[in-house]
């Protein structure tokens, strides 16, 4: 498979595998954070500037050039994304999240955390030497945390204003794949654990911020085929499961469950959203709409799915340039 959304996800799915035969203080109150906060110590380099920006917009950035694209939110998507950036050295792109205008995008070489302020045109590079980030999340402090594959397969945690990352070593989750944060500061996982369990595990917030010694696997339905992505609802706190159960094959793809809390198996609502092999899941600011990865059957172009949440209706689809992480702006705390 070509290099998309999925192929690191495959990659760790094929390393459990071989295996297996042989989280921050309180949130704060405020919905939306004007930036993710001060970085100190990070690499600081201005790029080009943008053309502006018609919002509300879905965010990408273009795997083969490194830079930002955008195209405007709207019924129907979009065949023609609007460069909005310079090359940003990002390499790969797995995901994305953003708080107010300011971005935060995984790179698997170097592997890193990049963020990129859209009006102040600044980008500010964070080392992961923990492996490499392949999802992202934030939370309402403007923490952020990610999901590294490589070295390790842990989860790392950024304090907000801090370039040092933080292990949150998880020891019922073996292989993470999606990360995503409640209202709360509670860190969850999707992926894959010993004793070949496949779901989502849950790093509690506590007064000390998220506390890995107590993470938990989730009673939820079972995920057979892939994890595919993972959100909350800023709305409701309603946890929200993305898997393709006939592993891109054909058949059911792009399964959305959403759990109501206290999330178990029986507060889950399914919805097929479809696809070939759909991949990390976005919500719009007043959380009326989704977006999801996709590619074309022969795996040759990529491109991004949008429907109406929750109920999951066709809205549309969004071509053009190469897309590989994504995100909405504007949006809502967190995402």
């Amino acid at each position: 498979m070509q290099m998309t959304w999925f192929s690191l996800r495959l990659a760790a799915v094929g390393a459990l595998a071989a295996l297996v035969a042989g989280c921050s203080s309180n949130p704060a109150t405020n919905p939306l954070h004007s930036t993710l906060g001060s970085l100190p110590g990070g690499q600081a380099s201005q790029v080009a500037n943008r053309p502006s920006l018609s919002e509300p917009a879905l965010i990408t950035i273009n795997r083969n050039t490194g830079v930002l694209e955008a195209w405007p939110m709207q019924r129907g998507g979009g065949n023609d994304p609007q460069r909005i950036s310079g090359p940003l050295g990002v390499g790969g792109g797995e995901s994305m999240v953003a708080n107010g205008h300011v971005l935060a995008i995984t790179s698997d070489f170097p592997p890193e955390v990049v963020t990129y302020d859209l009006d102040t045109k600044t980008e500010t590079a964070l080392a992961d030497p923990l492996g490499t980030p392949v999802d992202i999340a934030i939370d309402k402090n403007a923490n952020l945390f990610v999901v590294n594959v490589g070295k390790t397969d842990n989860v790392g945690m950024y304090p907000a204003g801090s370039p040092n990352e933080k292990e949150l070593d998880c020891a019922v989750m073996s292989v993470p794949e999606e990360i995503a944060v409640d209202n709360e500061g509670d860190v969850f996982i999707n992926g894959y654990g010993p004793g070949n369990f496949q779901g989502v595990a849950e790093i509690p917030n506590g007064l000390h911020g998220p506390n890995p010694k107590r993470c938990a696997q989730l009673s939820l339905n079972s995920e057979p085929g892939y994890t595919a992505g993972l959100a909350v609802d800023p709305k409701t706190d309603d946890l929200i499961v993305f898997d393709d159960p006939d592993l891109c094959a054909g058949g059911i793809e792009g399964r959305m469950t959403v759990y109501h809390k206290p999330y178990k198996a029986s507060t889950g609502r399914v919805r097929v959203l479809g696809g070939n092999c759909a991949g990390g899941l976005r919500l719009n600011a007043d959380s009326t709409a989704i977006f999801y990865g996709d590619q074309d059957v022969s795996g040759s172009f990529s491109f991004i799915r949008q429907r109406s949440y929750p109920d999951g209706g066709a809205m549309g689809s969004y071509h053009g340039g190469i897309p590989s992480g994504f995100t909405t702006i504007p949006n809502t705390l967190p995402n």
